[in-house]
């Protein structure tokens, strides 16, 4: 995803240098941090000094802005990607030195990172306590960054650095000094220089003092006074834009990384609306294209936080907020590539709640215009691998929307074109886990292509090989809840297509470490209804498994619960297509469980099954998967009408089960679709088609889960 500057966080040589300096340290040293970046965003560069090349860039007035990070990292596996932006866009580094700094995961991966970026040169260290002489004693000042090397793949090596360290310790240079030695360097210059020039301003700046002290011309100071006045609001009102800009990118970096994360979403709540309520302090003179940008960007990850709780039309708002936006900086600033990703981003979004909602013309309008997007941003730089990534998004969520249509064909090209793409990026940088997620999502939706087409063969293995690729990515990131969700969803999808090759009990095996891995998510973030949806599914597949190879008394009592829940969650978003399916299916179990237990309720359950299946026959172009479960809640309410002594009501269930599948049997291979067509034609007494068909599901390997239908 994109960067929060104002830059393109793309290439490290072609990226804008926004930051003159980026201000590296602990945050027990914050005093001093402070302290050296107003010193430095204070400073006025003599004259002659400006317009020559130094490390900070082409000398200009001012040594500004320079960027404080105000956020310890989470762990220390990684840097969010406002910090690695910003990194990219600074031209120098500057480390405060310290016990404290030397001992920082955060301090050594901005260093690292920094000098992987731009190399050695641009280190500069400003020591402020400790010793330099021994390397990790205690009370050692320098980060093992600074004091080695790094190497070509990026990380440090055995070879010792150069360091370049101003003094500011009492036994060193003292602070005034020190910080005249490191400007020195920012700046290119020798010392000597910088400080007999300091020296002659100071003189210069007495005399001006002392003429105007002498002087009664009361006009003259009021006229100075007012324009400096003038001049200082200026500056106040720049300073605060890049410092607001500056804080609300860390907001912005903060919510991301915690919805990337799956922390508990009240968190990534307070943290999104103390970002709104940022935006909402402006005033219209503080709206830049860049602060209507970062706005933009928090409404998006408002709606991907609303998409988490389930509250679909508040997401929906969210997300066409930020479009409008985004829209018009867009026509203002059509190739700035950074407002463009930024649309795609909310695009993409809007697509995957209309989808949540089942909106099947609106989902694909919004997916084709964020790979639209997509492919745009390549236009303006067919070389930058973000872009070459986003393509193969769009690439992949279009093909989602064929597999929701039912044509698994033109799915499979979409998935494959987008693989074709990934395997060349994931060459070059072979421990990206964001491409090796993307590699294993592209091979789950390959699996359930195959699945669809009948190959239950290559199903296996693409299922396996997404339970596999999960597995990887949470060894590296073993404490990220994203991971363990991704690998739960990963575990039931291989247990599902295993369920219906007569392999139940390996099936059974993979849910349980599906279970293990999502109840504790939920304990802890109950707000987190995606997560709590796959659980339930996890449950509801259990249940059919007891039911099936178990014990019906016990399968009753597991099938509350998980349908509680459900209609809870229902409650909240009555349009969640994939909630009044998982209903459907429920109550079907319910019912076939209570019509081997002789219960009396048998009937209203499977009429409730009906309701909730047909609920989901209104969507356009309707899914094989809701068409499937909605006519075997016909079936079974038809079973149960015919031994009731009602053939006449029995004999509409079948017709409408009939009527949802049977035009799709006569071109599908889709199992799902197949084994109600088999069922309803037998009850219909059309025995021969129903053969036909139930052989055509043998011939590719394919066992019931359900026998009793």
């Amino acid at each position: 995803m994109a960067g929060v500057n104002p830059v393109a966080a793309g290439g490290d040589v072609d990226v804008p240098k926004w930051y003159r300096v980026f201000l590296s340290y602990s945050h027990e040293d914050s005093d001093w941090a402070q302290w050296l970046m107003q010193r430095l965003e204070g400073y006025r560069v003599p004259r002659r000094l400006r317009g020559r090349t130094a490390p900070i860039g082409q000398v200009g007035a001012r040594i500004a802005p320079v960027f404080r990070d105000r956020d310890e990292m989470p762990t220390a596996s990684a840097l969010g990607e406002a910090i690695e932006a910003a990194l990219r866009a600074s031209e120098t580094m500057v480390v405060i030195c310290s016990p404290a700094s030397a001992k920082s995961a955060w301090v050594q991966a901005e260093i690292t990172t920094f000098k992987r970026l731009h190399g050695e040169r641009h280190v500069f260290g400003f020591i402020v306590s400790g010793d330099t002489k021994i390397a990790g004693a205690a009370d050692d000042c320098f980060s093992p960054a600074l004091r080695a090397e790094v190497d070509p793949s990026g990380q440090l090596s055995t070879r010792p650095a150069e360091i370049v360290a101003a003094d500011a310790r009492a036994q060193g240079d003292g602070k005034d000094a020190a910080f005249l030695r490191l400007l020195a360097g920012l700046l290119g210059v020798g010392f000597d220089e910088l400080r007999q020039r300091e020296r002659l301003r100071q003189k210069q700046r007495w005399a001006v003092i002392a003429l105007l002290a002498a002087g009664v011309i009361a006009l003259t100071i009021i006229t100075w006074s007012a324009r400096n006045a003038e001049a200082l609001a200026r500056i106040d009102a720049q300073r605060r834009q890049l410092v607001g800009e500056d804080l609300v990118a860390f907001m912005l970096d903060d919510v991301k990384t915690k919805l990337e994360k799956v922390e508990k979403l009240d968190a990534v709540e307070k943290a999104g609306a103390r970002m709104m309520a940022y935006f909402d302090s402006l005033q219209p003179s503080d709206l830049t294209d860049q602060t209507l940008a970062q706005h933009a960007k928090g409404l998006t990850q408002i709606g991907q936080i609303r998409i988490e709780q389930m509250r679909y039309a508040d997401a929906n708002a969210a997300l066409g907020a930020a479009l409008a936006r985004l829209e018009a900086l867009v026509s203002r600033n059509p190739k700035n590539a950074e407002f463009l990703f930024e649309r795609g981003q909310a695009e993409f979004w809007r697509g995957f709640v209309l989808r949540r909602m089942g909106s099947v013309s609106e989902q694909a309008f919004w997916l084709t215009r964020y790979r639209d997007t997509a492919v745009a941003l390549l236009a303006l730089d067919p070389a930058e691998p973000r872009w070459q990534q986003e393509v193969a998004y769009g690439h992949h969520n279009l093909a989602v929307t064929e597999v929701d249509a039912g044509h698994p064909a033109q799915a499979r090209e979409g998935f494959l074109a987008e693989l074709e793409i990934l395997a060349q990026l994931v060459a070059g940088r072979p421990a990206d886990l964001k491409l090796l997620n993307q590699i294993a999502d592209a091979n789950s939706w390959l699996g359930t292509v195959a699945e669809q087409t009948g190959d239950f063969g290559e199903a296996r293995r693409r299922f396996a090989d997404y339970v596999s690729g999960i597995e990887a990515i949470q060894r590296a990131e073993p404490d990220v809840a994203r991971w363990k969700i991704r690998l739960a969803d990963a575990l039931t999808l291989h247990g599902s297509v295993l369920a219906i090759t007569g392999q139940g009990a390996a099936a059974k095996a993979l849910r349980a470490r599906g279970h293990a891995l999502l109840e504790p998510l939920v304990a802890a973030d109950p707000q987190n209804r995606t997560t709590l949806r796959l659980l339930l599914w996890v449950q509801l597949k259990d249940v059919e498994f007891e039911w099936t190879h178990g014990d019906a008394a016990t399968a009753e009592q597991m099938v509350r619960p998980p349908l509680k829940r459900l209609e809870q969650m229902l409650a909240r978003e009555p349009k969640d297509l994939g909630l009044i399916d998982r209903l459907a299916v429920g109550y079907r179990l319910q019912a076939e469980i209570q019509m081997k237990l002789g219960r009396g309720e048998t009937r209203a359950t499977a009429e409730r099954s009906v309701l909730f299946g047909e609920g989901t026959t209104t969507e356009q172009n309707m899914r094989d998967q809701y068409a499937s479960n909605c006519a075997q809640a016909r079936i079974l309410a038809g079973r149960l009408a015919a031994k009731a002594g009602d053939p006449i009501a029995a004999q509409r269930h079948w017709r409408r089960a009939l009527e949802l599948v049977e035009s799709r049997s006569k071109v599908s291979t889709h199992w799902r679709i197949l084994l109600p067509a088999t069922n309803v034609l037998a009850l219909l007494g059309r025995t021969e088609e129903s053969r036909a068909l139930a052989e055509r599901l043998h011939r590719a390997g394919f066992i019931p889960v359900e026998p009793r239908l």
